[in-house]
């Protein structure tokens, strides 16, 4: 009996780079026409499932295992454009919330009509969808893993990234 040879790991991580770099450039493109980028998307999608929640821009940077200051960037973009507005607390004055504005509900909305980023999958069917989905969790497991392992970045917490990876897998995806 034959075997096929199993894949080289880069040649994998390869294909994994290729298909990231692809796809989140069809998603900036149709965002673009929104005059949003796919992290603003992101940010926006966050702070609509944790409408209950106090949001602050220290979340949103674990979320995205970012640096705070980049991400304080992006949230000044965004209340400047008026879909969200930055809030000190009143309590704890260098505490900032950061909460959803109308016009960053809609514009949450119609990013999420992924029109053409739901063509990248079309020629998949709902059993490959499923497999696709399972194995990329697993290697993004496994890289927080590894991540959280490294000695060079011992002093992330990267626990909010995988919870909010699990709220995912069991909430309707917008």
């Amino acid at each position: 009996m034959t075997r096929t040879p199993r894949l080289n790991t880069f040649e994998i991580w390869g294909i994994i780079m290729q298909a990231r770099a692809v796809a989140y450039n069809v998603r900036r493109k149709e965002l673009t026409e929104q005059d949003l980028t796919p992290e603003q998307a992101g940010i926006l999608n966050i702070l609509h499932k944790g409408k209950t929640k106090i949001i602050t821009p220290a979340k949103i940077a674990k979320e995205y295992l970012r640096e705070p200051h980049t991400i304080s960037v992006i949230l000044k973009r965004m209340e400047d454009k008026g879909l969200i507005a930055l809030t000190k607390n009143l309590a704890r004055r260098n505490m900032i919330r950061v909460t959803l504005t109308e016009k960053g509900e809609n514009a949450r909305t119609d990013a999420f009509r992924l029109d053409r980023t739901s063509k990248l999958f079309e020629n998949l069917s709902d059993d490959e969808i499923k497999t696709l989905y399972s194995l990329l969790t697993k290697v993004m497991n496994n890289s927080v893993k590894a991540l959280a392992e490294s000695a060079s970045d011992t002093n992330r917490d990267l626990s909010i990234f995988h919870e909010y990876d699990t709220k995912l897998k069991s909430e309707d995806l917008p």
